[in-house]
This record gives structure tokens, C-alpha cells and sequence, in this order.
């Protein structure tokens, strides 16, 4: 690999753009969503590529100094984990000496050319994960009782966004999709057929799915899916059964299920992982849910490698709400879990472990994490002590 020209520096900034369902501009899906780059709604993408804070944040990074919107991966960087910087490093190694070489003083580059793209083309969803909220799902949003649910990264449509994005279709390597839920997104539809017809069906395709749908407006994904040598999709599950449809609302587990399994059968070349969220809801439970996943052959187990997000918002789902005398008993079960499988299984579940040890227990969180469960328990007609009765002693 060619060695980064820095400790903090992430090929990202060069060669990606991330657009949020508000349209605010991060430099990648991690970045701190509080201290956006600018807007792609009042902004045209080259324009935001090469603003003050992009410049600023290239300058910083070939110079060695941490950006305040990269937290995300300094926090698992030192947490001895690692990280969606180190990751795209590797994966975009190729492009690093250029992106060094091209870049003017000020931090600006003069050749803008996507390799990876990221954009979250509306906030539409089925479900309302406890971990999510209205900028990401409209139906959290309605449940909210906000009187404009759907949300567009483009504004008003998202158009004119996808024609600036168009141009650079040629020269994008991988093409990432989430949500909302990526799957009943227009545009998701519309560049898979751009890809297909202009011969371009070897480039990467890369979910983050609920898995709870397979065809919209009359297309099946599958017949799409069929023609692309390389895709990957990360279902995003927390859980199997009832506890999966408590934490992720508005899953039916018996429908992910069975479209996993079709997908395994009429598409075998497909990669299918598991994104998991990882809060006091399943922490106790991890071992029982990756276990139902590689029994149930939901997953190839050979190449299977499971993604463990640890959560940090809503702060009050977090390692923090969990007494230090439970945590040691939680990593001996992780570790015991952990050691039987190894590989992927294990090198996944050692980032959580180390997520458990650097968290502080934080006491001060649990009248809030008492109100804001029994709130939407109440108008979901859910409990959660019901559900997850491990973990009953953290709610009183």
C-alpha cells in the first residue's frame, strides 16, 4: 500500500462526495452530521468539492492535523479499532500519490473526478429503527408529526442533483446505497439502468437494506441485481424474531428472512453480510442473533463478514447506560463467542468489546432513556422489558 502522506489523512476528500437527505454535504457517511460542508440545495456539487471547508480539511490532512468532522473514526482509532478512514485508504490506495501531487496550496483540486459515491437521495422508509430518527425515515418523521415528512436531497426534486452527479458516472468505481431505504428510491432505480445500458454493469453495488423489499413500482431489484458481477449487501439487522422487529419497527422477520434466502438462491454471487447496530438492546444477546444467522444459512459462511456499529446516538442506547460490574460479563460471554468462531465473526465482535471497555458508565442518561423508551413503547403498543427481559434491570 502507498504509505498516507499523514496520520489523519483519508483519500475520501479527493475522490467522494456524501450527500445527507437535507441535502447537507459530509465528507463521508461518518462524518459529524452536526458540522456539514456545505448544501447541495443552494450549492452545485463542484462548487461545494472545492469550498472553504474542503480545502481547509485537505490542507489539514496532508499536514497532519485531525478534522473536527472526522471524529467518528479518531474515536475507533483509538479505541484500537479500526476504521472507515483506514478502509478507504486501502480501498482507494491507487489514487493516493495523485490526489498528493494534484492538490493545490490552498487545498483545492483543479481535477474533480468521483471514484466513490454516497448520496441518500430522500429520508423515504418503512420502518422506525430505535436508533434512527426523522432526518433518515419518513415514517419516523409522521410519527413525529412533522408536517412535511419526505425530505429530498435535491430540494423540491432531486432531479437537477442527479444530472450534476450523471457526469460523473463514468469514472465512479463503487456506487453505495442507504437510506432511507434505498430500495423504494426512485434515483437507486434509475442509475442501475444508466449503468446497464451504458456497459457498465462491472462496477461495485453496495447496500445498506432492510431487506424488506425486492420489487418497486414494477421492477424487480433481483431481474436488476442479476447483471452486475459485483454486489454487496449489508443487511441491516440488530436481531432475529421479535426483538428484530421491536428494535427496527416495521419489520415482519418471517418476509427479511425469506428474501434473504431467494436471494442466496437465484443470485449465489452476491455478497450478503449483516450491518448491525450494536446498543443495550442486543449487546447481551449478540452471541444468540450472529449464531440464528450462520445456522439458518441466512449468510454465506464462508465469506461472511459481519459490520458491528457501536451506537452513539441517541447517546442514551449506548454503552454508556450499562453499570461497569455488567460490562465484565458481557466481554467474557463476547470473548468466549468470539474465540469459537474467529475470523471475520471474531475480528468484528473484538471492535465491540473494545467499544465496552473505553465507553464510561454515565447514570445521568437513564431518566431519559426511561421516558424516551416507554414514550414510543406507548405508541408503538411495545415494551421493551417484554421484548428483552435480560435487560429489564437497566430500565428502573
Amino acid at each position: 500500500m502507498t504509505a498516507p502522506p499523514s496520520k489523519t489523512f483519508c483519500i475520501l476528500p479527493w475522490i467522494h462526495l456524501y450527500s445527507n437527505p437535507d441535502g447537507n454535504v459530509l465528507p463521508c457517511c461518518v462524518g459529524d452530521w452536526q458540522k456539514p460542508m456545505g448544501n447541495v440545495q443552494n450549492k452545485k456539487i463542484e462548487d461545494v468539492f472545492n469550498n472553504e471547508k474542503f480545502k481547509q480539511m485537505r490542507t489539514n490532512m496532508l499536514t497532519g492535523k485531525r478534522c473536527e468532522e472526522c471524529t467518528a473514526c479518531y474515536r475507533e482509532e483509538d479505541a484500537g479499532n479500526s476504521s472507515f478512514r483506514k478502509h478507504s485508504n486501502e480501498q482507494f490506495d491507487k489514487y493516493i500519490n495523485d490526489a498528493v501531487l494534484n492538490t493545490n496550496d490552498d487545498g483545492s483540486i483543479d481535477d474533480f473526478r468521483l471514484r466513490y459515491l454516497d448520496v441518500r437521495w430522500s429520508n423515504i422508509c418503512n420502518f422506525k429503527c430505535r436508533s434512527c430518527g426523522g432526518t433518515y425515515s419518513s415514517s419516523w418523521a409522521k410519527e413525529d408529526g412533522k408536517s412535511n415528512a419526505y425530505t429530498f436531497a435535491g430540494g423540491d426534486s432531486n432531479d437537477d442533483l442527479y444530472k450534476q452527479f450523471q457526469k460523473h458516472f463514468d469514472t465512479i468505481e463503487e456506487f453505495y446505497f442507504a437510506g432511507g431505504e434505498p430500495l423504494l428510491t426512485d434515483k437507486h432505480y434509475e442509475i442501475l439502468e444508466y449503468l446497464i445500458d451504458h456497459g457498465r454493469t462491472d462496477v461495485k453495488l453496495r447496500y445498506n437494506t432492510n431487506m424488506s423489499v425486492l420489487k418497486y413500482k414494477g421492477k424487480s431489484v433481483l431481474d436488476l441485481w442479476k447483471k452486475f458481477s459485483n454486489v454487496v449487501i449489508g443487511a441491516s439487522l440488530d436481531h432475529y424474531g421479535p426483538k428484530a422487529e421491536y428494535i427496527r419497527h416495521g419489520t415482519d422477520w418471517s418476509l427479511v428472512e425469506s428474501n434473504l434466502k431467494l436471494i442466496r438462491k437465484e443470485i449465489p454471487h452476491i455478497e450478503l453480510h449483516t450491518n448491525t447496530v450494536v446498543s443495550i438492546f442486543n449487546i447481551k444477546t449478540l452471541p444468540e442473533f450472529v449464531q440464528y444467522i450462520v445456522d439458518n444459512n441466512l449468510v454465506n459462511v464462508e465469506n461472511y463478514n459481519p459490520n458491528f456499529y457501536n451506537i452513539m446516538n441517541p447517546d442514551y442506547y449506548s454503552f454508556k447506560i450499562i453499570p461497569e460490574e455488567d460490562k465484565a460479563d458481557i466481554i467474557k460471554s463476547l470473548e468466549e463467542f468470539a474465540s469459537k468462531h474467529g475470523g471475520n465473526i471474531e475480528y468484528g465482535i473484538k471492535s465491540i468489546i473494545n467499544g465496552l471497555r473505553s465507553s464510561v458508565y454515565s447514570p445521568e442518561l437513564k431518566t431519559k432513556l426511561w421516558v424516551k423508551t416507554k414514550y414510543y413503547d406507548h405508541l408503538r403498543k411495545e415494551s421493551v422489558t417484554e421484548t428483552f427481559p435480560e435487560i429489564q434491570g437497566w430500565f428502573r
